[in-house]
């Protein structure tokens, strides 16, 4: 088996949670005040569409999704340290997925804890801007980026 993602099962964050990166875990914490499972349960009955990035080994690595909220719909992504082991596989299949949600929500938008480096480069390399930072975010009123990927239908 190869590195893929597929649709996610509810099973899948139970997988993930006791994982996930320790930038992620703080980054949920400072902007909603929750711990792992409880972010992964909300973002699974959440989402649009939820999906689950599996390892080669069968492993749950990563789980990401699309919220939407009417007026722009909000992408997320929540990974184990082992996520990186998918990079080659899953860094197409990524810039794809966020294209395809681009075409059906032409502005996406969330925020990104200022200390996700990693979150912040990938972010990056999948063509989102950061359009302003929020100083006192969430519930832990601590720094988040905005950013957003805008795409003209015309």
């Amino acid at each position: 088996m190869t590195h893929h993602y597929r649709p996610s099962k509810l099973e899948d964050c139970a997988k993930l949670a006791p994982y996930m990166r320790e930038q992620d875990k703080t980054e949920i914490m400072y902007s909603n005040g929750v711990e792992p499972l409880e972010a992964l349960l909300k973002c699974f009955a959440g989402s649009q569409e939820c999906n689950s990035i599996i390892h080669e080994d069968g492993d749950v690595v990563g789980m990401f999704g699309v919220c939407d909220s009417n007026i722009f719909a909000s992408p997320w992504l929540l990974g184990s340290d082992k996520i990186i082991d998918t990079r080659k596989e899953f860094i197409p299949q990524a810039k794809e997925w966020v294209d395809r949600m681009s075409q059906q929500y032409p502005i996406l938008l969330n925020y990104v804890h200022e200390d996700n480096t990693v979150s912040l480069r990938w972010l990056k390399s999948l063509g989102f801007e950061f359009i302003k930072l929020d100083k006192e975010y969430g519930v832990g009123k601590k720094p988040f980026y905005q950013f957003v990927r805008i795409t003209n239908h015309v």
